[in-house]
């Protein structure tokens, strides 16, 4: 017996304990002979409450655990063998990391992303099918302004990022390291000479005593960021400005009204700006870290703002974090919730409408743009939605709203965007997670998507003619669902020209991509073409400034990735010749914008490189399919989305093969051959 433990007599029989009656203790005793029960005394083995004892207990428990985690890991074969950790069952909650057993010869260590296997219906795909990969190194960032474009670039559309945080499956740059497999065509390595902003950090501006000398700013911010993003109101704002009425919240009016003016510098410009960056520094100048220690709606109006240009002005990690903050204090002023008292104050509550669904669009897009988990909870919010009404139909003194505007206002983009966001959230988060088959992704399609766009208002559907100051918003929302649905189905394109490498004696009928997977490929590709003839057009006749510029660039990249991708890989396809045409397209707007964003000119450079020969007229000319061997496609797979890393950081998948052949079973279930 253990020391730790000691036996002891009971004082009762087991018959009057359980009666919780007096026992005489005797051999019977006198209440079992009465009741003729047969009695016993049975002994009780406890365990004393010490420190010592309860710390052998928790030993033995962790070690228990440890045995049941590497037996889970584990499978036996028909042989009664155990296979490697890489084809064990693939585990419900997420990612975790596998070893193998030491040997002689053995791979220390390798990291396999697996995706939580959704309880919805999925049908002919592999779960755990995905493009995701472990970083070669760390995510570190330094966006500060004395630290940009030294050594990298810094891309806010997370399309040419190179070492620039994590970029998940769904950003524009994981598509790109697709595109480029073998990753010695690109070079996206910053060339001090070509980055924006390279002169050095601008001068911070002094205090502006004239109200003239920001007015201009003022003016061009309303004319053209607001109409699609009316996060302030005009009116109030203008009467602030002009001291009409008292400016609120101290500091925080002023951080407000220095990014306003920054981002009306930077938007309406139709140059490439760079004063827009002082004035930027002027708002920084005017907040300190007490700020954080107070709440107020003006606070979150510029936290907001500040996220939105700084993500614009190639900062994207930097107004991921000021997003954190808008929303976080957002929640603390209950900007998500509607109280009844409130509807006594119709104009009041409108401003507490505006201000969330804004933020919350803002904080949404963002996600999506570098594929990061979303945060914001699908329960709990309560807010309505902005009333479609003119600035003029609700004032300060309003007490009975009138019925909503037939037409498009200032607040139609906004209604339009939150809804779609409401509506296909949940399939941004299967595609971030496990990708699921064809046929449920074209069900949500059908059943959200387009069920979202079937509800936007007649007046405001695609090709309805628009006032000029709301042509931008209306189509930024028409590029946008499009660009989402590229999102959709993309990854079956992907997979077919994967599969197509395959070697031919390991090809599988059963393999063959189905109708499904065949129907979203077809939509892939229709509505990288609608993207991107509907977003060249737009800027060919169009007033052209850097806001226009920055959203047309974003869509119109990822849209014409897509037939450059199938150009490389389907060289003898007879829809190549449409591919190419539509890359020339593309092309000759993106050779346009060069003169509003540098970037422009690295997306032209990384498309030129990509297709070479295949953009030649001469069908003749072109080369061959791309046909990198399978240790080519892993590195890529392991690397495309974090920029070059050193071949040492790399696993040999050669040496992966010799030592376990199921680890090829493995990755042909993630679509590779």
């Amino acid at each position: 017996m253990d020391e730790n433990t000691r036996e002891r007599v009971p004082p009762s029989c087991a018959n009057c304990r359980r009666k919780k009656s007096k026992c005489d203790r005797r051999k019977p005793c006198s209440a079992c002979v009465k009741s003729k029960l047969s009695c016993s005394y049975e002994k009780v083995t406890r365990t004393p409450l010490t420190r010592k004892h309860l710390t052998s207990v928790e030993l033995e428990l962790a070690k228990a655990k440890a045995l049941l985690t590497d037996h889970g890991h584990r499978r036996p074969t028909s042989q009664g063998n155990e296979q490697s950790v890489l084809s064990s069952p693939l585990p419900q909650n997420g990612t975790y990391q596998m070893q193998t057993e030491s040997t002689p010869v053995a791979v220390s260590r390798v990291q396999i992303s697996c995706q939580a296997q959704s309880s919805g219906p999925t049908t002919n795909v592999s779960p755990s099918f995905s493009l995701e990969s472990p970083p070669a190194g760390d995510l570190d960032w330094d966006e500060r302004s004395s630290n940009l474009n030294k050594t990298h670039f810094n891309d806010g559309m997370a399309s040419l990022v190179d070492r620039n945080g994590y970029m998940g499956v769904a950003s524009g740059a994981a598509l790109l390291r697709m595109a480029d497999e073998g990753g010695a065509e690109l070079d996206l390595q910053a060339q001090p000479d070509a980055l924006p902003s390279s002169r050095g950090t601008p001068q911070v501006i002094p205090p502006l005593y004239s109200l003239a000398q920001l007015e201009p700013f003022i003016d061009a911010y309303f004319s053209t960021y607001h109409v699609s993003y009316p996060i302030v109101h005009e009116p109030t704002f203008r009467a602030q400005f002009m001291e009409v009425v008292p400016r609120p919240h101290g500091q925080s009016w002023q951080v407000l009204l220095y990014i306003v003016a920054a981002i009306g510098c930077f938007a309406a410009s139709e140059v490439a700006p760079d004063a827009d960056q002082g004035l930027f520094e002027a708002a920084k100048q005017r907040m300190n870290i007490d700020m954080l220690e107070t709440g107020n709606i003006t606070l979150v109006q510029a936290l907001t703002l500040i996220s939105n240009y700084i993500q614009k002005r190639n900062r994207p990690n930097s107004g991921y974090n000021y997003m954190g903050l808008a929303k976080r204090m957002a929640w603390g002023l209950a900007l998500h919730k509607e109280f009844p008292a409130w509807r006594n104050q119709p104009f009041r509550l409108e401003l507490r409408r505006r201000v969330w669904w804004c933020l919350y669009i803002f904080d949404v897009g963002g996600i999506i743009t570098f594929s990061r988990p979303l945060d914001m909870p699908a329960d709990g919010i309560e807010v309505s939605l902005p009333l479609n009404l003119n600035d003029g139909d609700m004032t300060a003194s309003t007490v009975r709203v009138r019925a909503e505007s037939q037409l498009t206002t200032l607040y139609t983009h906004v209604r339009c965007q939150a809804q779609f966001h409401l509506a296909t959230n949940h399939i941004y988060q299967r595609l971030i997670s496990s990708i699921p088959s064809a046929q449920e992704m074209l069900r949500l399609d059908e059943a959200d998507l387009q069920s979202w766009l079937a509800e936007v208002p007649s007046f405001f559907h695609p090709g309805v003619p628009q006032q000029p100051k709301y042509r931008l918003c209306h189509a930024i929302l028409q590029w946008r669902w499009r660009n989402f649905r590229l999102l959709m189905f993309r990854p079956y394109l992907m997979r077919r020209f994967m599969k197509h490498r395959a070697d031919a004696n390991q090809s599988d009928a059963s393999d063959a991509p189905g109708e499904h997977d065949e129907t979203a490929i077809r939509l892939c590709l229709e509505t990288a073409q609608e993207s991107i003839h509907m977003i060249s057009n737009f800027w060919n006749s169009s007033q052209q400034n850097v806001l226009t510029c920055w959203y047309a660039l974003y869509f119109l990249f990822q849209a014409v990735l897509i037939p450059v991708i199938c150009l490389r890989n389907d060289t003898y396809s007879d829809l190549a010749p449409g591919w190419r045409d539509e890359i020339l397209v593309a092309l000759e707007a993106i050779t346009d914008m060069n003169r509003l964003n540098p970037a422009a000119s690295r997306c032209h450079s990384a498309i030129t490189k990509l297709c070479g020969p295949y953009l030649a007229l001469d069908i003749t000319e072109w080369h061959s399919p791309t046909n990198e061997s399978p240790q080519t496609q892993m590195n890529s797979l392991y690397s495309y989305m974090f920029g070059p890393v050193a071949d040492s950081q790399l696993f040999n998948v050669q040496d992966l093969q010799m030592q376990d052949p199921t680890f090829f079973d493995f990755m042909g279930q993630l679509g590779a051959p």
